[in-house]
């Protein structure tokens, strides 16, 4: 019988591995960005929690349901400066139909994610804003001893339009060569 200890790091391995590996084409997000850096995010001065609350507490959904192609909400890591050493723009928004800018209220901005390979991990059940940081933390190992090279294109989060932000679960794709 494996002690609780050796079960957690079992756990914590098999995580730190993607789910799958899909190939997805470009699509479009439309939603609200912020600048930030890993750094700012790990000591305290992150936009990226900000971020979420503005999307909620300004009901982006319901502004964009009509150019909406995809049920769910969508984070959006891009536009990086250095990898991920460096700035990065994030965005949180919706998957959209093609639709000229000049369509959209002037605070939302666009994206587009180019078509590549992605490595898809799945968080674990538990309250998402918890589970998404130690997601990352293990992908940020992955990443390190994967063989799989990042590309940073366009890495993002997938979250149910059903999503439990107390026990949830989301699905976050890394853009590899």
């Amino acid at each position: 019988m494996m002690r609780q200890d050796e079960h957690t790091r079992k756990e914590q391995n098999e995580r730190n591995e993607p789910t799958r590996v899909v190939e997805l084409p470009t699509f479009t997000l439309a939603g609200i960005s912020a600048v930030t850096t890993n750094a700012d995010e790990l000591n305290g001065n992150g936009k990226i929690g900000k971020l979420f609350e503005q999307f909620h507490s300004n009901n982006i959904v319901s502004q964009l349901k009509q150019y909406q192609q995809q049920p769910g909400h969508f984070s959006c890591y891009y536009n990086y400066e250095d990898n991920d050493a460096g700035q990065y723009e994030i965005m949180v928004g919706l998957h959209v139909k093609e639709t000229p800018q000049d369509q959209f209220p002037e605070y939302i901005n666009t994206f587009t994610i180019p078509s590549a390979k992605y490595a898809v991990f799945v968080t674990e059940q538990g309250p998402i804003i918890e589970v998404v940081q130690r997601a990352w933390s293990y992908i940020w190992e992955w990443s390190k001893q994967s063989g799989y090279e990042r590309a940073f294109s366009g890495d993002f989060e997938y979250y149910d339009q059903h999503i439990n932000p107390n026990d949830g679960q989301a699905e976050i794709y890394i853009a590899i060569r």
